[in-house]
């Protein structure tokens, strides 16, 4: 079978998700956020290393290349910043519809963002199993059969399913009824994952989707804890970056990085061949 090894990396990391949960029902301990995400990082080596068997698995992960450093370099600040940006502009969106009124007398590094940096580093090797898999080796495997647009979408799709685990406790539903916070938030992770995958595919390789990633993880959602004033209850369709605003907001992001990015260029490749 031509995609036997995207089954099976398939498998490992829902199989193994739900394992974890199984285990955390069972025993109290909360290890579910944490090894969940380290076990897309296991599907992925199981799957490419012994099942796809590439020649060179770094490059065919998107591991590689990293040099020229300095340009790798440039596209992870880039990704800090579009997050901290895209994350900011959600919030005043917020703030302006009237939606969630933002209160800046609670801005308090040592609240919200203070922790969120620490949080941030802690949740680097954790936000590179996500998009080891995701980005790195599922992403070039789709593409392949499906084109890059379908391949993203797609694997936004898996991501968000992925999710379900998190929300059967729930951990992420962001109101009572966690049925009520899913599906917005699949939505959220098809849109997220684009964003990720075309600063992927722009910059060659997954470190900068793997920085935007734990950016979202702490930062962004930091500001979400810090700025709403206290007491308002959260609706997961229009909240912050993962409600209504912030996918029209991922959306232009999506389209900004489309036609500066790798994509537009191949089109021209292509014309010119043509």
């Amino acid at each position: 079978m031509r995609y036997r090894d995207v089954g099976v990396f398939l498998g490992i990391a829902f199989g193994l998700t739900w394992l974890l949960w199984v285990v955390e029902q069972v025993t109290g301990v909360q290890i579910l956020f944490f090894a969940a995400m380290m076990s897309v990082a296991v599907a992925t080596f199981v799957a490419a290393r012994w099942v796809w068997r590439p020649s060179d698995l770094p490059r065919a992960t998107s591991l590689v290349p990293v040099r020229p450093l300095p340009r790798t370099l440039r596209w992870c600040a880039l990704a800090v910043g579009l997050f901290l940006v895209m994350g900011a502009l959600a919030l005043a969106l917020n703030h302006v519809t009237g939606v969630y009124p933002a209160d800046l007398g609670h801005l308090d590094w040592t609240r919200g963002l203070g922790p969120a940096l620490v949080q941030f580093v802690l949740i680097l090797p954790l936000a590179f199993c996500e998009e080891w898999g995701w980005r790195g080796y599922l992403l070039n495997r789709l593409r392949e059969g499906l084109g890059t647009w379908p391949a993203l979408i797609v694997i936004g799709v898996i991501g968000g399913l992925w999710h379900l685990p998190f929300y059967v406790r729930p951990w992420f539903a962001m109101s009572p009824d966690a049925r009520a916070s899913f599906v917005p938030f699949v939505i959220f992770v098809v849109l997220f994952g684009v964003v990720l995958g075309l600063l992927r595919l722009a910059s060659g390789s997954i470190w900068p989707a793997v920085v935007a990633h734990a950016v979202n993880n702490t930062i962004v959602f930091g500001y979400l804890d810090v700025l709403v004033s206290p007491g308002v209850e959260i609706n997961p369709w229009v909240a912050a970056l993962s409600g209504w605003q912030g996918w029209l907001i991922l959306i232009a992001a999506a389209a900004v990085l489309t036609m500066a990015g790798p994509l537009r260029i191949h089109r021209r490749m292509a014309i010119n061949k043509g």
